[in-house]
C-alpha cells in the first residue's frame, strides 16, 4: 500500500524560543502549516526555515485559530501540534506505520507527558492524558477561546509513544503564561455568570494543591512536582481574584 500523505499544523504567536525544537520532529511530514497571529519575534522566520507554509490570522481564540489551520491543510491525514510540544521517536514511528497501513481507525489519541523545568513528569494528571490529535476524516474544533478540543464521533485508536509538552523553560515563562491564561479563563467564567466567594478564594487554591500534589501523585515527580503543584494552586487563586475583579468593575 502506498504511503498516505500527512499535514502537520501549528498555531503560533511569538514562539521563537520553542518552535525550532518542535519543527525538527515534524520534518518527515509532507506538509507543515503554521497559522501565525502576527508574531513580532523570529517565529515566522523560523517556520519558513523549516519549509512551513505560513498563513496569518488575527487571534480570535484557540478554537477558531486551530480550525482555520486545520482547514488550510491539503492532505488526508492531519496532525495537530502545539508550538511547545515535541514528538518522541516512538510516536513518530507509529504515526508513520499508520500512514503505510490500512488502519481501521480514522482518528487517534496521542499520549502527552508534561515537561517542567527540563524534567519529564512520569506522574500527575498532565502526564496521563490522551488527546485527539491525528485524524483523517472531517472534524472540527470547538469554538472555545481556550481549552478547545477536536470533536469526532467514530472509534478512536491510541498510539504508543509520547508528545512531550515542554512549555516552561523558566519560572518567568510560567508566570507570563499563567497571567495570559488566567485572563482568558477569568473572562470566560465571568461571561458565563460564574463568580467566587471569599470562602472559595480561601479554599479552592488549597484543594488544588492537595489534588495536584497528593491525589495526582506529583510528589513522585520530585521537587519539580512540588513546585508545579504550588504554582497550580496559585493559578487557581489568581483566576478567582480576577473573576471577582470583573464583577467589582461591573458594579
Amino acid at each position: 500500500m502506498p504511503k498516505a500523505k500527512i499535514s502537520a499544523f501549528i498555531i503560533t504567536f511569538n514562539e521563537e524560543n520553542k518552535l525550532a525544537q518542535t519543527l525538527k520532529k515534524l520534518t518527515w511530514c509532507d506538509e507543515i502549516v503554521v497559522l501565525d497571529s502576527y508574531s513580532t519575534d523570529r517565529t515566522v522566520e523560523i517556520a519558513k526555515e523549516f519549509g512551513a507554509k505560513v498563513i496569518f490570522q488575527k487571534f480570535e481564540g484557540f478554537g477558531k485559530q486551530k480550525q482555520s489551520a486545520l482547514e488550510a491543510c491539503q492532505y488526508t491525514w492531519k496532525l495537530s501540534v502545539d508550538a511547545d510540544e515535541v514528538l518522541d521517536d516512538l510516536l513518530i514511528s507509529n504515526i508513520q506505520k499508520v500512514l503505510c497501513s490500512e488502519s481501521k481507525f480514522k482518528a487517534y489519541y496521542i499520549k502527552r507527558r508534561q515537561v517542567f523545568m527540563g524534567k519529564i513528569f512520569k506522574y500527575g494528571d498532565e502526564s496521563a492524558r490522551k488527546i485527539l490529535r491525528l485524524v483523517s476524516e472531517e472534524v472540527r474544533f470547538t469554538k472555545d477561546i481556550v481549552h478547545e478540543v477536536l470533536k469526532y464521533e467514530g472509534e478512536i485508536g491510541v498510539l504508543d509513544g509520547y508528545m512531550l509538552h515542554d512549555s516552561y523553560a523558566s519560572y518567568d515563562a510560567y508566570v507570563n503564561t499563567m497571567n495570559k491564561y488566567t485572563n482568558i479563563n477569568a473572562e470566560k467564567a465571568y461571561s458565563k455568570g460564574k463568580n467566587y466567594s471569599i470562602l472559595e478564594v480561601l479554599i479552592k487554591p488549597k484543594f488544588q494543591f492537595f489534588r495536584k500534589y497528593i491525589l495526582n501523585l506529583n510528589f513522585l515527580n520530585g521537587v519539580e512536582g512540588y513546585y508545579w503543584s504550588k504554582l497550580s494552586a496559585y493559578y487557581v487563586f489568581l483566576k478567582c481574584l480576577k473573576v471577582r475583579e470583573y464583577y467589582k468593575k461591573a458594579r
